[in-house]
């Protein structure tokens, strides 16, 4: 499943102050020094989870975390544990073929009309739906300090690069207001397919609520296209916003009141409730057309809003979790017949799906696990079926159902239970399980490179190139493994050169994003990218204390000092 996910944004969240950008490509590496808080990206992710599917924002253990992940509560989250200041973060999604989902009873073409009036109004709202590429949702969770709990204070949807609608709440979360940027791309048309209405709507609706953010401090979307030059873009560019709130006005809708009050009922604090639509009273709705344009409205407005967060509600569902360490199954250990997502988070589940899944799926780890040219670790992978017989029978009788078990075949064909093999074994197995099976849309996993060889490290790289290019993954991996980077770097080169080997799979450079964490003077978690080039080197200088030891344990001490010099450190 190819992740729709795009970047993560992430401000006054554990040990992040300032907000931080993480662009998520197909393999994605957080680099750092232990608590540097790669392992709080990944949170980061299951925290919004949380929120949109639990509506918790006070998490400590989550869906997909199990044993491994406990975020403490919003006190234990929020930067400093500070109450003043409020979690942000913002998730973007790519849409390409994918919809925003549609919250509406049922289908236009219902009911059956030819009236031109409805027909235009549901073109024009078609038109503002199939403009939106890239939608984001950003959750803003502050401490309430008369109930004693975390609150979400706001909520907002992106489109296309830009706000488009924004959600307030009062801190104690009683009372919510809601601001539609007409601006965003999505609303622009040229002038003369829809003239501004906006003086016609003084009177129903407060203008400042279908503004620009005066926060932003930028100007707005017209004014800054009207001060490009040399550009092929139209004299004039005007919202069709206003034409479609002059025609719900029209329609008999409600006056919404100040920060569009009148329609946001049923919200908890600023965050609506997923899978449900806005209730917008329309009580001068008269007529089938009338009714019609109201009720569409309704649902265009509940898809602008609610849509996006139930979209990624359901991209962190398929979000997998493989943890810091992972447990070794107990003999004759079976699938679980209720399937729990946090089973990943030990390992277990990569067990399990090599017990209960495709075949194809356990032959492909197979072939991962004992192929030289992979990883090579020397061990295959075998299913087999067996058949529990009551030895206390004077003759023994089969009884219940075959059970499948899985063994470690070594190179001499002997079959061996995970408690018979070294540790990394069973630490990487559940790893090549989660890169092969294709159901997931972002892989997230906590040092894959835990108790293996170097050799078995390299050939990680080869297995996320193939789990990111050939099964649509996407990976956001903490790591400490310089193996992993040379053989990303390694494929990059050979690819750019037209060396790939036959069953290479080309790797190009922005397929990869290596992201390194660390701590400033002030104790915040700042964050640096290091670029590669289409030979597979590096761009930009690492920050200081990575991969020093390197140069400290194979370079003479005259050169040592040069280098460090001339990068103003110690050597």
């Amino acid at each position: 499943m190819t992740s729709l996910i795009k970047s993560l944004s992430l401000k006054n969240f554990k040990g992040f102050s300032d907000e931080v950008h993480i662009q998520l490509r197909p393999i994605t590496l957080l680099f750092g020094a232990n608590s540097a808080g790669k392992s709080s990206v990944l949170h980061g992710l299951q925290y919004v989870r949380e929120i949109l599917e639990r509506n918790n924002a006070n998490a400590d253990r989550t869906l997909q975390g199990g044993d491994a992940v406990d975020l403490g509560g919003f006190l234990n989250l929020v930067h400093g544990r500070d109450k003043e200041r409020r979690i942000e973060i913002e998730i973007e999604m790519a849409l390409g073929d994918t919809s925003i989902p549609e919250i509406v009873p049922d289908a236009f073409e219902d009911w059956q009309t030819q009236d031109s009036e409805v027909w235009s109004f549901y073109e024009t709202l078609q038109t503002i739906r199939r403009k939106v590429s890239v939608v984001s949702v950003r959750l803003i969770v502050g401490w309430n300090s008369y109930r004693e709990e975390p609150v979400v204070v706001g909520y907002e949807i992106g489109a296309n690069g830009a706000w488009c609608v924004k959600f307030e709440a009062s801190g104690d979360g009683r009372d919510t207001r809601m601001r539609i940027n007409r601006e965003n791309p999505i609303f622009m048309v040229e002038a003369g397919e829809g003239d501004s209405l906006l003086a016609d709507l003084d009177d129903w609706v407060n203008p400042d609520d279908l503004g620009d953010d005066p926060h932003d401090g930028g100007e707005s979307l017209i004014e800054d296209l009207d001060s490009i030059q040399n550009l092929a873009l139209p004299s004039q560019m005007v919202s069709v916003l206003d034409e479609v709130f002059y025609s719900v006005q029209e329609a008999g809708l409600e006056r919404p009141g100040d920060g569009l009050r009148s329609w946001l009922n049923g919200f908890n604090g600023a965050l609506p409730r997923l899978d449900q639509m806005l209730f917008i009273p329309a009580p001068g709705a008269k007529g089938a057309t009338n009714a019609y344009i109201a009720r569409e409205f309704t649902a265009f407005l509940s898809w602008l809003t609610i849509g996006p967060a139930m979209l990624l509600r359901e991209q962190l569902r398929k979000l997998r979790y493989i943890g810091p360490l992972r447990r070794i199954p107990p003999r004759g250990f079976d699938a679980s017949l209720t399937k729990n997502e946090a089973a990943w988070s030990d390992g277990m589940a990569g067990w399990e799906a090599l017990l209960s899944g495709p075949q194809s799926l356990v032959d492909s780890c197979s072939e991962w696990m004992s192929s030289p040219d992979k990883l090579g670790t020397g061990y295959s992978i075998a299913r087999k079926q067996v058949q529990e017989f009551d030895l206390s029978e004077p003759i023994p009788q089969a009884f219940g159902r075959a059970h499948a078990r899985v063994a470690l075949v070594d190179s001499y064909g002997l079959s061996l239970q995970p408690q018979d093999v070294g540790v990394g074994i069973s630490q990487v197995l559940p790893v090549v399980v989660a890169a092969q099976d294709g159901s997931a849309s972002v892989v997230c996993i906590e040092q894959p490179e835990l108790h293996i060889h170097p050799a078995v490290q390299v050939g990680l790289g080869d297995l996320f190139i193939d789990g990111a290019l050939n099964h649509d993954l996407s990976f956001l991996i903490e790591t400490h493994s310089e193996h992993l980077v040379m053989r990303l770097q390694r494929r990059i080169r050979e690819t750019s050169a037209g060396e790939l080997a036959n069953g290479q799979v080309a790797l190009s450079a922005g397929d990869v994003n290596i992201l390194c964490l660390d701590k400033n003077d002030a104790g915040t978690v700042v964050a640096f990218s290091v670029g590669l080039d289409a030979d597979g080197k590096f761009k930009d200088r690492w920050p200081r204390g990575f991969f020093l030891e390197r140069m400290r344990e194979t370079l003479p001490k005259e050169v040592r000092d040069r280098l460090a010099a001339s990068a103003g450190r110690p050597a």
